[in-house]
């Protein structure tokens, strides 16, 4: 496993990379050791992200990710919503035929949030949650990243 990490003008983001696939990302600090210098094959993808945190755009990282065959379906749903356009958690669960509130669990296990962008599904009163947390720091980086993508809540 590989950790490399990406500053932004918000929060470091730290990318957990096995075998040229992304497998988590995460905004705090890891207990394992992450380095700066993103090795040669993983170039093209820092470019990618480095230019999201321009003009955002999608980010289709080639991804390894475990989870239910329900929570695959869910975050496959979320990586359709463009940059600069949300969902709410109804609105996917009536796309998957399931209840928001299995669509907002399978959101909080994502495993690579910003790329697997749940950050795009939003309550139908307001910004909803993000990662599990409903206030503070978690909860302000949504609210970053629905602004750098113009959408307002």
């Amino acid at each position: 496993m590989l950790i490399l990490t990406l500053p932004t003008p918000r929060v470091t983001f730290y990318f957990h990379w096995c075998s040229g696939r992304l497998r988590r990302v995460d905004w705090l600090s890891p207990i394992e050791a992450t380095t700066p210098d993103w090795p040669a094959e993983l170039r093209e993808w820092k470019s990618l992200l480095q230019r999201y945190f321009v003009k955002p755009r999608p980010l289709p990282l080639p991804l390894e990710l475990h989870g239910t065959d329900f929570q695959s379906r869910v975050w496959q749903a979320l990586r359709g919503i463009p940059p600069g356009e949300v969902s709410t958690y109804g609105e996917l669960a009536s796309q998957l035929h399931t209840s928001p509130r299995a669509v907002g669990n399978a959101c909080r296990q994502n495993p690579c949030p910003l790329v697997v962008p749940c950050h795009r599904v939003v309550g139908r009163n307001g910004i909803g949650g993000y990662a599990g947390h409903t206030d503070g720091e978690t909860l302000d980086i949504k609210r970053w990243l629905l602004r750098h993508e113009h959408v307002r809540i």
